[in-house]
């Protein structure tokens, strides 16, 4: 064989796959078709600056001496000392309704005295709510057949909070259409609500070049630029994988963070799983002055222009009635971040709609998506269309022709595969379609399958 493993993808979980399995002496090499690492989290590039991909918050922050938490348990694995990725925690986020508004600064016990003084009705529902949470582990997987809506229903009196709770858990993790399951609803409702929001001080650049250099520091070889164009197989497992120079490599194991169908798509097979029907939008303005000047305070604000949150996928274009804006430089200490003079605006947006278009119509349909977005940013913190200077807009087909995620679904697949398995017996999923999600659930989901693999 010419490796232990071969990793298919230097996302996030393949690299902390690589640097688990290297670790423990395993002959191990990454291909990455992109030029960049990091997947679904990575940066490129433009006028002379880095610019983060997908990067809002890291979340599930805690203090150091929780050690049992999901970020400080990874980074043990990965023998990492939390403090070189000089990790910047939130002042607040927003969860911005019509009637209410909830408060977020990474003290789960300021929050539930909140829901506490404006939700007195449900009190009580919200401690039982929590408790039902905590006990899933964090990502244990499925929750008993149980959906989020039924389980906030049965312990929550108030709509409103049960739509509140919903927004940024679905945000910021969730591909499911409209409902979602209740334990992967548990497993982000600890990550972004009880835990909390930080942010690499400099973004996923530096972040991403600490675990490469770790990975190889460890004896791994990476592949950039240099992706896997087909696996073969026979009775039941992988054989060989074809890069795409067209040189065949083989190992005992194979892993991929590719996502499931794209996965089976490499192996010439049919997956049970639908692909991902969630898409994005995400607008990043440049501006000459910092977003706080214009009272965009929060590090990140989930709003809502109705009480009710539908997620799900407008018919056509970008949904005007629900956003994420994110200012990375309202992060503590993130002053001088190189883009601490940004404002992102995310929406949920139809993937079929755009790859539709025509590359005329697809075109206009930027610079319209774009107006709106810069409307929008005006109606809220008036001013502040003035002061932009640049700005660009990536769609889900933006998402899929650098990552090759199918529909741009960064969320995939809406049936995930908990142990990784797949029909291949050599071969298993990590990051998204494992099932866990957001940067440290992607460390989590490769150390978790890479010690499945040792």
């Amino acid at each position: 064989m010419d490796y232990d493993v071969i990793i298919i993808g230097a996302g996030l979980s393949g690299l902390a796959s690589g640097i688990r399995l290297a670790h423990y002496g395993r002959r191990v090499r990454i291909f990455e078709r992109h030029v960049y690492p990091g997947g679904l989290n990575s940066y490129y590039r433009r006028n002379g600056a880095w610019v983060n991909v997908g990067l809002h918050a890291l979340t599930n922050f805690v203090s150091e001496s929780e050690r049992s938490a999901p970020l400080n348990k990874a980074l043990r694995q990965l023998r990492l000392r939390r403090e070189v990725f000089d990790l910047c925690p939130q002042g607040h986020s927003l969860i911005q309704f019509p009637s209410a508004t909830l408060r977020l600064n990474n003290v789960f016990s300021a929050f539930q005295a909140q829901i506490a003084e404006r939700f007195p009705e449900d009190a009580e529902g919200f401690e039982r709510l929590c408790s039902r949470v905590a006990a899933v582990a964090y990502g244990a997987g499925e929750g008993r057949g149980e959906t989020a809506r039924n389980v906030l229903a049965e312990e929550l009196t108030s709509p409103l909070l049960r739509e509140m709770l919903l927004c940024p858990v679905m945000y910021y993790g969730n591909p499911q259409v409209h409902d979602m399951d209740f334990g992967l609803f548990a497993t982000m409702f600890q990550s972004v609500l009880v835990e909390g929001f930080a942010r690499p001080r400099h973004g996923m650049k530096p972040f991403l070049d600490t675990l490469v250099a770790k990975y190889q520091a460890e004896g791994g070889e990476l592949s950039l630029g240099n992706g896997i164009s087909s696996v073969e197989t026979e009775t039941g497992q992988v054989t060989a994988v074809v890069d795409e120079q067209g040189d065949r490599h083989r190992a005992s194991q194979y892993l991929s963070c590719a996502g499931a169908l794209e996965t089976m798509n490499l192996c010439g097979a049919q997956s049970a799983a639908p692909p991902g029907q969630i898409g994005f939008t995400e607008a990043i303005f440049s501006l000459s002055r910092r977003p706080c000047e214009f009272g965009m305070e929060a590090c990140v604000i989930f709003r809502s222009s109705q009480d009710s949150f539908p997620f799900r996928p407008p018919l056509q274009g970008t949904d005007a009635n629900s956003q994420l804006l994110c200012a990375p430089g309202n992060y503590d200490n993130c002053q001088d971040a190189e883009d601490a003079l940004t404002i992102r605006v995310s929406a949920l947006t139809n993937p079929a709609w755009w790859f539709a278009l025509p590359e005329t119509a697809y075109r206009q349909a930027k610079r319209d998506c774009l107006a709106r977005q810069r409307g929008l940013l005006e109606e809220l913190f008036p001013g502040m269309s003035s002061a932009i200077v640049g700005e660009e807009l990536f769609t889900p087909k933006t998402v899929q022709r650098f990552t090759g995620r199918l529909n741009g679904a960064i969320y995939g697949s809406p049936q995930k595969r908990r142990n990784g398995d797949t029909p291949f017996r050599n071969l298993r999923l990590i990051g998204t379609d494992q099932g866990l999600l957001g940067i440290v659930g992607a460390l989590v989901s490769g150390v978790v399958i890479g010690n499945a693999v040792l």
